[in-house]
């Protein structure tokens, strides 16, 4: 399952898979199962977005 989506400042766009085993994840799983609820996966993809200007404060704008 993809649980995040980020572009860095380079427009560069990482998305993140984070869970393995859903089930895991809830109160009562077994403890020995318990890190497959733990991210799996980073994938970046370089480039693929417009370039930004990170703000100090407030959302970011173009170049």
């Amino acid at each position: 399952m993809q649980t995040e989506i980020a572009v860095g400042p380079a427009g560069d766009v990482w998305a993140i898979n984070n869970w393995q085993d859903i089930d895991s994840c809830y109160a009562g799983a077994a403890e020995a199962l318990s890190t497959r609820c733990c991210g799996q996966g980073v994938v970046i993809f370089f480039g693929m977005a417009k370039p930004v200007r990170a703000p100090q404060i407030g959302p970011a704008r173009p170049l």
